[in-house]
């Protein structure tokens, strides 16, 4: 059993605007569920992709993966988070969908979204299925959270990635 579960989760939408509210220009990556070209994992839960012809940090909304770039070295398992990513990865596209809970860029300046395989997968889903990322919830529940923590407990009970006693 997962601890630190706190607060309800609320419906939320996660669809991207409607033609009668025009995005801005910072909504725009998420405005037609148009693909962009995927340019590189940073780590298991930032990406690079292309968004109008300039390369943006993308960070992966509910997820939290071991970090390979700590100050006191890479945390344990960040190679192999790194590495699954990347494999996910390799159809060289990705879609970008917008969490309206959780804002449009991090305090970093990294664009928060759920980003999806051209097929719908989803590749924080998937990270947390396969066992290489825990669930991540900063400061709102978003839409996706049920079935983001279900992902996780499945990587628990089977004992995959992180989980593995191993």
């Amino acid at each position: 059993e997962l601890a630190n579960r706190s607060g309800p989760v609320t419906e939320m939408s996660d669809q991207a605007p409607t033609e009668a509210q025009a995005p801005t220009p910072e909504e725009a990556p998420f405005a037609s569920g148009e693909s962009f070209p995927f340019m590189r994992v940073v780590d298991g839960d930032t990406v690079v992709v292309g968004v109008n012809s300039r390369s943006e940090y993308v960070r992966l909304i509910g997820i939290d993966s071991p970090e390979p770039h700590d100050p006191s070295g890479p945390e344990c398992y960040a190679n192999e988070a790194t590495e699954h990513l990347k494999e996910l990865t390799r159809t060289g596209l990705v879609v970008l969908r917008p969490a309206p809970s959780q804002g449009t860029r991090d305090t970093y300046g990294r664009l928060l979204a759920y980003v999806e395989l051209p097929d719908g997968t989803d590749l924080g889903e998937a990270m947390l299925r396969d066992g290489y990322a825990r669930e991540f919830t900063y400061d709102q529940p978003y839409a996706r959270r049920d079935a983001y923590i279900a992902a996780e407990n499945e990587a628990l009970e089977t004992q995959s990635g992180l989980w593995s006693p191993a």
